[in-house]
């Protein structure tokens, strides 16, 4: 349980860094003050629509009730011996340690922070919107997420540990790993307008999910309902308001024989 609790201690941390260094805009001048106000009332629509929407509750309950089906039966204990018996090698185990670090909070902060930075340096819209629709969708999910993972309760399958839920007397009933994962990799893929690319991007965004399973340090329906939470998250930002409306975007390309400027306002 302090493990947990250091957990979401630092979770807490983190939000709070990048609401003040991705929300308000690196400079302070007082032009930046309607960036602050418009932030805030991006941030809080955001939270409007994910926790008291009617349709993503309606959809949040779907993914809980479905989580529950294979976590209170026999089904989770199945798919876990299936795969750690069957499947699992040491080729996945290598695999699995590099994709495991996608979930680590320590690590995504700092590149969202560094993408951020370096699309406002570059003049890059897309980079920049990658990152604070990443940051905007994981402070989005994180109190879901640390909420489910006391509130169902489940255990650990390693040394034996139970799928089925009891309620406050665990947290491990949503991966966080999966959640924080998942986050960027869903994000982009809702940005691509390429087929395949936004293909690519959603197959990679399951890939710490699956690490988690691998490493048997979740069941099949906690990394689910964790990587679930990741896409409704990603979901209401993609829908909900732009923080760059109505900002000059400037972007410098090569051409032949010299340099192209674009310049794109949003409405």
């Amino acid at each position: 349980m302090g493990q947990g609790i250091a957990k979401s201690r630092f979770l807490r941390r983190w939000v709070g860094v990048s609401l003040l260094v991705l929300f308000s805009g690196v400079p302070c001048r007082a032009d930046e003050v309607l960036t602050v106000s418009r932030a805030t009332e991006v941030v809080k629509s955001d939270f409007e629509s994910f926790y008291t929407g009617r349709e993503n509750l309606v959809r949040l309950g779907i993914g809980v009730a479905g989580a529950g089906i294979i976590a209170n039966t026999s089904i989770d204990r199945y798919l876990r011996d299936r795969y750690q018996e069957d499947l699992r090698s040491g080729d996945t185990d290598r695999v699995s340690k590099v994709f495991k670090v996608f979930g680590a909070a320590y690590v995504a902060a700092p590149v969202y922070l560094g993408a951020y930075g370096a699309g406002r340096m570059l003049r890059n819209p897309t980079m920049e919107e990658w990152a604070q629709k990443s940051a905007r969708a994981t402070v989005l999910g994180v109190p879901a997420v640390l909420g489910l993972m006391v509130a169902l309760g489940a255990d650990r399958p390693t040394d034996g540990g139970e799928s089925h839920w009891k309620p406050f007397r665990g947290e491990h009933g949503a991966s966080g790993h999966a959640f924080i994962g998942g986050v960027p990799f869903i994000t982009g893929a809702m940005m691509a307008e390429n087929v395949y690319v936004k293909a690519a991007l959603y197959g990679a965004s399951t890939l710490t999910a699956l690490s988690r399973i691998n490493d048997d340090k979740h069941y099949f329906s906690q990394a689910a309902l964790g990587w679930y939470l990741a896409y409704l998250s990603s979901s209401v930002v993609d829908q909900g308001k732009d923080l760059r409306e109505g900002r000059l975007h400037f972007a410098v390309s090569p051409v032949p024989n010299g340099w192209m400027v674009t310049v794109r306002k949003i409405f």
